[in-house]
């Protein structure tokens, strides 16, 4: 139980619903979008978060799309990781997403609310970022298309009221050849899986025409792609062993070192991800 009170609100555009919040703002109500709740409830149950009114996005249309149109996957944000895995469009979101929580924790987290999480996994975002993912986002000055990379770093930069509706990828990328894996304190995720924790290492490899892409999250504190990684993955005159001691050195942040893992044990899944995905990717034609 929510040990406060907060008014409810349920509107049915995008519009009506930018509007609320600013308004709703503007009394000090402290208001928040709401789509699976897992997180406001959770963390509005342990006093860290106090919101006085709460914007439910799941009667909004736009946030509602899960489909093919003109050659690009839209995906609104209010769908379930639930339903994006069991549409099958993009074998590798559903992989990142089926690999989040439990089923039934599934059935109500949101891709927009994973992708916007406190929880710095977000384990989600990694099939967008390999595959130059657009968001289609609401504000009081109408509908903006940005990309993904645009708008992240270490977490989604969005200013007061900016509301998520959906994301765009090109179909191609969908298809493409793909590596995938995750791993916990408890060891190797098999995928798919019913009772996972939070990720040691989840990595996953996107082969673009022979180009390897490649996203991170559980090794740093935040999800990231490395384009200065990528290049030491793919160059041809590194040896496989040099690519895996370069990649190291390539990382954006320190390696977590926490009460799940040593920094040095992450080091080495992070080694024998890498080492997983060139193999592979190892003779595959494109």
């Amino acid at each position: 139980m929510i040990p406060f009170d907060f008014e409810y609100y349920k509107p049915t555009s995008a519009q009506e619903a930018v509007s609320l919040f600013h308004n709703l703002r503007s009394q000090e109500k402290n208001p928040m979008y709401y789509g699976g709740g897992t997180e406001i409830i959770s963390f509005s149950r342990l006093y860290q978060l106090f919101p006085k009114a709460v914007i439910d996005v799941k009667g909004i249309p736009e946030c509602n799309v899960l489909e093919f149109k003109n050659d690009k996957l839209v995906i609104g944000a209010a769908k379930t990781l639930s339903q994006v895995q069991e549409s099958n469009l993009f074998p590798l979101l559903n992989q990142c997403g089926g690999r989040v929580a439990d089923h039934t924790i599934r059935d109500k987290i949101t891709l927009g609310g994973n992708i916007c999480s406190r929880i710095p996994f977000r384990e989600a975002i990694l099939a967008l970022l390999v595959s130059d993912c657009e968001v289609i986002i609401e504000n009081k000055n109408g509908i903006r298309k940005v990309p993904l990379e645009s708008i992240y770093t270490e977490s989604m930069l969005l200013e007061p009221g900016d509301l998520l509706l959906q994301f765009t990828v090109e179909k191609n990328y969908t298809v493409m050849p793909f590596f995938s894996m995750k791993k916990t304190a408890d060891g190797d995720v098999d995928y798919p899986q019913d009772r996972i924790g939070y990720p040691l290492l989840s990595g996953v490899f996107l082969n673009n025409k022979g180009h390897i892409r490649a996203a991170f999250s559980g090794l740093c504190p935040y999800p990231f792609r490395s384009l200065k990684l990528e290049a030491v993955l793919n160059d041809t005159t590194v040896s496989p062993d040099e690519k895996l001691n370069e990649s190291v050195q390539c990382l954006p942040a320190p390696i977590l070192n926490d009460m799940d893992s040593s920094a040095q044990y992450r080091e080495f899944v992070f080694r024998n991800t890498l080492a997983g995905a060139l193999d592979n990717f190892e003779g595959v034609e494109f």
